[in-house]
């Protein structure tokens, strides 16, 4: 997506002026999410959405585009990245402050537990922090926090069945950095996939 459709602007919104048509594709409604996925048949492909701030509305257009495909949600597969932390840490496309970003990630997380379960409704995207100076215990510290805290706030939202937890938690991704300190970096992902099985 390009930066304005980060940002929840449309392509003719003034703020947006200067960013439209310097990288990624606009999507301002359903009908460019359907042209966008035109031919490419949604119940057979899984899409990786690289979305947080304004993930709502990308998200609703996208199912709208594939239930006029004739595709159910059920069906759908994929990702979207839905990590509001490393857009505050790292990237900047933020939209709400930090608590009412978190609660959009948590029921989106909620309603795919409910409605799209093939789809991953968080990305926990550490890879951005360490781009932004995070050394690599840092950026694994603050990866599982977020994952921690947004699995924490699904549980207390009541929205999500104690015996659908795991389904949620199995489709909690990570999108990790490796960088050139190449033994610490090995370290790093064992100590990340050993700690993210304690914490399961």
């Amino acid at each position: 997506f390009d930066l304005p459709t980060h940002r929840g602007y449309d392509s003719d919104h003034p703020r947006a002026a200067a960013d439209v048509g310097k990288a990624g594709v606009a999507i301002d409604c359903v009908e460019d999410m359907k042209l966008l996925f035109e031919g490419i048949p949604l119940d057979k492909v899984s899409v990786s959405m690289t979305m947080s701030g304004a993930v709502l509305p990308i998200m609703a257009c996208f199912i709208v585009a594939a239930e006029e495909q004739g595709v159910p949600t059920e069906a759908l597969r994929g990702t979207t990245q839905n990590d509001i932390v490393k857009e505050y840490l790292s990237r900047g496309t933020y939209i709400f402050p930090p608590a009412p970003s978190r609660r959009l990630i948590v029921d989106m997380v909620a309603w795919c537990a409910q409605h799209s379960p093939k789809w991953n409704a968080m990305n926990v995207c550490s890879y951005h922090l360490q781009e932004a100076g995070a050394t690599p215990v840092q950026e694994i510290a603050f990866s599982l926090a977020t994952a921690i805290d947004v699995l924490d706030a699904v549980r207390d939202s009541g929205q999500v069945a104690p015996e659908q937890f795991a389904q949620v938690f199995g489709a909690i991704s990570f999108f990790v950095n490796a960088g050139i300190r190449f033994v610490e970096e090995i370290c790093k992902l064992r100590a990340f996939t050993e700690l993210w099985d304690r914490i399961g």
